[in-house]
């Protein structure tokens, strides 16, 4: 039997595989240099003493915005001013309460407990902040993950009115194109005072990340440059995703330590293609919106059964309008004990899961059963079932 001595006297081909991880900030970001001044332009009337405006960062996953945020946040903080930048991630804080209480015991140093009324967080929150003059910036990574966003939102930005000294203002980070169009107007004026973009990487931009990345993740000479180049090539052929090139490159390495090959090669590459494909798919379904899960469910259902309307001269796929998936998106919510969402609100979801790849949603011409959609699944939808379902369990 293998030992533990044994496999740890075996090379490999890593030297650090921390460094291909989504959550890792290197000390230089390529091709983000003008999103990263940006944000610090933004941020930087705080370590002045005085409010800076709130920034919206947006753009499609594997962008950066997480990662230059967490880079500029962490030149911030050293700059030992009365002013700091606190990090949260919105799947894990998804509510008002939730994200005033961290601040409140992480930021405030205050000893408040679970269940503490919202009104005294709030008071602990405002009389810490003018006590201490600090001007706080609350990075909210995923803000449109947050049930009440809006509430945080108002909250979060009325409360400079009753500050003398000290302010509060948010840093969103969102990768939903249609976002915006789901908040208060009040709350969009708020949030959307300065907003970032952050576009897609090109192939040879992922290139030089990956290249950047391997110096520090692999062992000299263990990474053939096709490779990093095959990688690249994937990845921006897909969304220019830098995670999806970063996670296809880990699990290439994997392969080639599992083989005991002494370098990643194009095969390795492909090789790992599949799981990282199926890996993604199912991290974007078990982290999407409860409703957009759902619609996703509604849509595996009808493709299952066989109910769809095509096209004439379609590629042989299942394709649904717009009606009948916002039907089946209503029974499945019954069936779930939920209550549907309307048709405006279920419209943004679609475009959403258009973004994110999961569905290829695309107009009718005139005269097709009047002016609709036509969608499609772009992933498995028996596999789509089986994940949603097992959330919903």
């Amino acid at each position: 039997m293998l030992t533990f001595e044994e496999l740890m006297e075996k090379g490999g081909v890593f030297k650090d595989m921390n460094a291909l991880s989504p959550h890792y900030v290197p000390d230089v970001f390529p091709h983000r240099e003008a999103e990263i001044e940006a944000i610090m332009k933004s941020v930087a009337p705080a370590l002045k003493g005085a409010k800076p405006k709130n920034v919206f960062l947006y753009g499609k996953t594997g962008t950066g915005k997480t990662c230059c945020s967490r880079l500029v946040m962490e030149k911030f903080n050293s700059m030992n001013r009365n002013a700091v930048m606190k990090y949260m991630n919105c799947r894990i804080y998804d509510s008002r309460y939730k994200i005033t209480f961290k601040i409140v015991n992480e930021v405030c140093k205050s000893d408040a407990k679970m269940g503490y009324p919202l009104s005294k967080l709030y008071e602990s929150m405002l009389e810490w902040v003018e006590e201490s003059d600090t001007h706080l910036i609350i990075v909210l990574d995923e803000i449109d993950i947050v049930r009440d966003v809006d509430d945080l939102v108002y909250t979060m930005t009325r409360v400079n009115d009753e500050l003398e000294r000290g302010s509060i203002s948010i840093m969103g980070i969102s990768n939903r194109l249609h976002f915006k169009d789901r908040l208060d107007p009040r709350s969009k004026s708020a949030l959307y005072e300065k907003e970032i973009i952050f576009r897609p990487y090109s192939a040879n931009q992922l290139y030089e990340i990956l290249r950047q990345r391997a110096s520090v993740a692999f062992i000299e000479g263990a990474v053939d440059d096709s490779a990093l180049q095959m990688s690249a090539a994937l990845a921006a052929r897909e969304t220019g995703d830098a995670r999806y090139a970063l996670k296809l490159l880990q699990k290439a390495g994997v392969i080639a330590n599992d083989n005991g090959d002494e370098r990643v090669t194009d095969a390795h590459v492909d090789s790992a293609r599949k799981s990282v494909d199926d890996e993604l798919v199912i991290e974007a379904i078990t982290t999407l919106p409860q409703h957009e899960q759902i619609a996703l469910y509604g849509m595996s259902l009808l493709h299952l059964k066989g109910s769809s309307y095509r096209k004439l001269g379609d590629d042989g796929q299942d394709v649904f309008i717009s009606g009948e998936v916002y039907d089946s998106y209503v029974s499945a919510c019954k069936q779930l004990g939920i209550t549907p969402r309307t048709a405006r609100w279920f419209s943004e979801y679609l475009h959403d899961l258009d973004m994110l790849g999961l569905i290829a949603l695309t107009s009718s011409g005139k005269g097709t059963r009047g002016q609709t959609r036509f969608i499609k699944l772009t992933y498995d939808a028996a596999k789509i079932k089986a994940i949603v379902e097992k959330m919903f369990s």
